[in-house]
């Protein structure tokens, strides 16, 4: 892992991303702002997984239909916390 100063990392930014994103630590330190570790990201953007779209397809037994009609009162009731299921 290199530390290496602000100042520098404004100087020589493009290498410094090309050896983070190889995987080699790379420590940026400031006195006022403090030190960052500067590491890629996943290929997804973020933190977790890409999401798989469809992967619940076919698994709900439920219609259109079913969908849009409206609650009935035990269910409103169980959804207000008013009783428990």
């Amino acid at each position: 892992m290199e530390d290496v100063t602000l100042a520098h990392a404004k100087d020589h930014l493009e290498e410094l991303f090309e050896r983070a994103s190889k995987g080699e630590d790379v420590r940026i330190s400031d006195p006022k702002l403090g030190t960052i570790k500067l590491q890629p990201v996943s290929a997804s953007g973020g933190p977790y997984p890409a999401p798989i779209f469809g992967v619940m397809a076919g698994k709900a037994d439920l219609t259109l239909e079913q969908a849009l009609e409206p609650l009935t009162e035990d269910e409103l009731a169980w959804l207000s916390g008013e009783t428990s299921p």
